[in-house]
């Protein structure tokens, strides 16, 4: 098992254990010569004794002992425990104390106190709930029971033999008896403990009625000396003697312990009390109670004040108001008390056991952070949204309150440029910014990573624009980070309550709707949710669903688009494109689903089986003997960004299906490359060594350099329809198609215009030279029987 002792605990836990031990040998002497009454009430008294002893030397041990977790106890079973101990010990005393025994009585009593020490001891462990559950090796469990039982017999047979001589007590018998007896405890405690197995992920559950280990075995130390000091106390004439003797036991308690009477003065005070209230040896003696209990604790009237203290208690132990001494310098310090009144040869004595709980407190105050704070940037979070929230469902009244859902946009980008280090101090800024926006008119969260929520008591849709506004204003500051200028901005979305959702849930998950929006609006924007938004939003998601299946059920479909030669008008390729036949929706465009795809990570998966699928049927075309045509297929971002996977998929396709290389054109946008334009000439440069041609789809629409034009090793050039659509009516649109014919005849490439729809278009583009176009002129896109119908034909449209 996992954990280590503390030493100085262990050894008091034995010294414990022995005390209660003698003075429960020093009981049954008394039994000698009394009446039977009297002796069955002297072994009772001495059972107690040692069975409180035997309970408190376990939970001692147990505070000895530090795991990795904090241990939780519940407290009826902890109770429960010490019944066995008790019993067991009565049980032996009784025959200690008898006259005249057998050996077999010494074997069945020392058997009853082994097998009580171990049940109180596993009783005891039993109100700890681990998760995931202990377990107990079957070798050390036999072993404490069997050092239970035999350091019993060996201490049974010493008090009853040796330890009077002619009713005479032998002290050093007895004190050797009941060291004996102290070790057997002890040796069957800590070696149970070795039984114990707990892994190292292994933490405590809380349930109804635990309470910490170290305050109930506290408690259970300072109950079981309260009644050994009772009992020698009691048990003596001498009340100042029995005190020496108590005083030297109660020094050695690991708590701070007094001892005051009816006048409320100090009378007694541990090393420990004196040591925590700031004290020198015998400074507390005389002091008044008050400096122990505040006025806002004691009654001020003195019958009840009389009645408060001596009706046992226990003071800001496990819950309750904040309870605080003052310490000799003035600082006061948070403590639990417990008061235990008992009455001396007459005199009535409160003995009061303290405990410091500045160390809990500031650990509690700790957890309590982390449970509700952000630790990177300071800010409330999630939990503690979700409370406040909560909180303010529950007011009534009011005009309502505004939440606002933002997002940092190009977070990742820096994360991924920068590292995470400098991500987490523009997370850091952009929480000072947020806080400092916000101010006093609302509240700022951490809702997890770059997400923030924001929430504004009372207030009004316009105050809630202009807030919004002001923030995006703030973070679009750029933000200057080694040495570099980072630009981040922040897009949001809002909900108002009561208007749009009276439950958290909804309005979260509507706030969130709004932001979505907002970032598919262009980002660094504040949108209000609207209705409309959700209904979208659940159309996306069924779609996404469904889009998931759709490829196994067969709903996928690829149709081709001719590609001609202006001049002849003859069909020279074909450009496929990806359909989904939806059951319910009918025919969706590519436009329509794939965005979602790339979203959710199935466009590769998706472009794979496109790319299987066109190379297949274009290798039967020419199986059959059709003309041979460059086939066109499209090349989403998230797979140009994997170039290793994309190349491999491209030649195992070809491959497969004898393809050659050079039938096969992959069209990529203008926006795609020029995201990352040298990472995307490397991918470019990969896929033309196996002799694949590339295609810039879109031209004039991404902005690229001339630059990184040259750079690119590309064949065609497709002008965006765009560009052609007016190219029959708008001079300045004629001058942009004849430009660009002119670029790509002096770099080597072909231009295709797009989207040729009328015959108008055609007289402009010869004129300018360009060599072929595609569009509804000269054919819609169409299924793979149909487009071999047009090829069988004349080659001409």
């Amino acid at each position: 098992m996992q954990g280590s002792y503390d030493y100085r605990a262990v050894v008091l836990s034995f010294l414990i254990a022995w005390f209660a031990a003698f003075v429960a040998i020093q009981l049954v002497g008394r039994v000698r010569g009394a009446t039977t009454r009297q002796a069955t009430t002297w072994i009772w008294a001495g059972g107690i004794a040692f069975g409180l002893g035997i309970w408190s030397m376990h939970f001692m041990g147990m505070l000895a002992f530090r795991l990795p977790v904090p241990m939780l106890y519940d407290v009826h079973m902890t109770a429960l425990s010490v019944l066995p101990a008790v019993l067991s010990s009565v049980l032996a005393l009784y025959v200690a104390g008898r006259l005249r025994r057998s050996f077999a009585q010494l074997l069945l009593s020392a058997m009853f106190m082994g097998l009580g020490i171990c049940a109180m001891h596993y009783l005891g462990m039993n109100a700890i709930t681990f998760t995931p559950s202990e377990t107990y090796s079957p070798f050390w469990v036999v072993a404490s029971v069997v050092v239970a039982i035999a350091v019993s017999l060996v201490a049974l047979h010493l008090l009853t033999r040796f330890s009077w001589v002619e009713s005479e007590p032998r002290f050093g018998v007895q004190i050797a008896a009941s060291a004996l007896m102290a070790l057997g405890v002890c040796g069957m405690h800590y070696t149970g403990m070795a039984a114990l197995q707990v892994g190292p992920d292994t933490f405590c559950l809380t349930r109804a009625g635990a309470v910490p280990g170290e305050q109930l075995s506290l408690v259970i130390v300072s109950i079981a000396l309260l009644y050994l000091a009772a009992i020698t106390i009691g048990s003596q004439r001498d009340l100042h003697a029995s005190e020496q003797r108590f005083r030297a036991l109660v020094d050695g308690a690991p708590n701070a312990m007094v001892i005051f009477g009816p006048d409320e003065r100090i009378s007694l005070a541990n090393v420990e009390a004196e040591r925590m209230l700031g004290y020198g040896r015998g400074g507390l003696v005389g002091k008044s109670v008050d400096e122990l209990l505040p006025e806002r604790v004691v009654p001020r009237d003195p019958e009840a004040r009389e009645r408060f203290l001596m009706v046992p208690r226990q003071i800001q132990l496990g819950g309750g108001r904040d309870l605080h001494c003052r310490r000799r310098d003035g600082v006061e310090i948070p403590i639990a008390v417990g008061l235990s009144p008992l009455t001396v040869l007459g005199r009535r004595v409160v003995i009061a056991s303290i405990m410091d709980l500045t160390e809990r407190k500031e650990a509690q105050a700790r957890i309590e952070r982390l449970a509700y704070f952000d630790a990177l940037t300071g800010l409330p979070n999630r939990s503690s949204f979700e409370n406040r929230l909560a909180e303010m469902l529950g007011e009534s009244g009011g005009d309502g309150f505004g939440l606002i859902f933002a997002d940092l946009d190009g977070f990742k980008e820096i994360n991924d440029s920068l590292g995470h280090s400098a991500g987490d101090r523009v997370l850091t800024q952009i929480a000072h910014r947020l806080r400092e926006g916000v101010g006093e008119r609302g509240e700022v969260f951490r809702f997890g990573g770059d997400e923030f929520i924001i929430l504004l008591p009372d207030g009004s849709p316009t105050r809630d624009a202009g807030i919004a506004e002001e923030l995006i204003r703030r973070i679009a500051v750029p933000i200057w980070m080694e040495s570099k200028q980072l630009g981040v901005t922040l897009s949001l979305g809002s909900v108002r309550h009561p208007e749009h959702g009276r439950e958290m849930d909804g309005l979260v998950k509507r706030a969130d709707i709004a932001l979505y929006q907002a970032k598919s609006a262009g980002k660094n924007v504040h949108l209000c949710f609207r209705a409309d938004m959700e209904e979208s939003v659940t159309r996306r998601f069924t779609l996404l669903n469904d889009l998931r299946s759709a490829q196994e059920l067969g709903q996928l479909a690829l149709l081709y688009q001719p590609i001609i030669e202006l001049r002849t008008r003859r069909i020279i390729g074909a450009e496929a494109l990806v359909y989904w036949n939806h059951p319910q929706h009918g025919r969706i465009t590519p436009a329509t689903f794939i965005p979602v795809a790339e979203e959710h990570g199935l466009i590769e998966s998706l472009g794979e089986w496109v790319l299987e699928e066109a190379v297949r049927q274009s290798a039967g075309w020419r199986a059959r003997g059709l003309p041979p045509l460059r086939l066109a297929v499209n090349v989403s971002c998230a797979q140009f960004r994997d170039a290793n996977r994309l190349r491999n998929a491209v030649d195992r396709v070809l491959r497969r299906h004898g393809y050659p290389a050079d039938g096969l054109e992959l069209e990529i946008t203008e926006r795609q490359i020029m995201r990352d334009p040298e990472s995307s000439i490397a991918t470019m440069k990969a896929l033309s060594e196996l002799g694949v041609a590339m295609s810039l789809d879109d031209f004039g629409t991404g902005y690229s350099s001339l630059g990184h034009l040259r750079d690119f090793p590309l064949r065609k050039l497709k002008i965006d329809q765009s560009f052609t659509e007016q190219i029959d009516r708008d001079a300045p649109g004629r001058a942009i198609v004849r430009a660009v014919v002119e670029l790509g005849r002096n770099l080597g490439m072909q231009v295709v215009a797009e989207g040729v729809e009328r015959e108008a278009q055609m007289g402009p583009l010869l004129a300018s030279e360009c060599a072929q176009a595609q569009g509804f002129l000269f054919g819609a896109p169409m299924p793979a029987a149909e487009f071999e119908r047009r090829l069988l034909r004349p080659m001409t449209v």
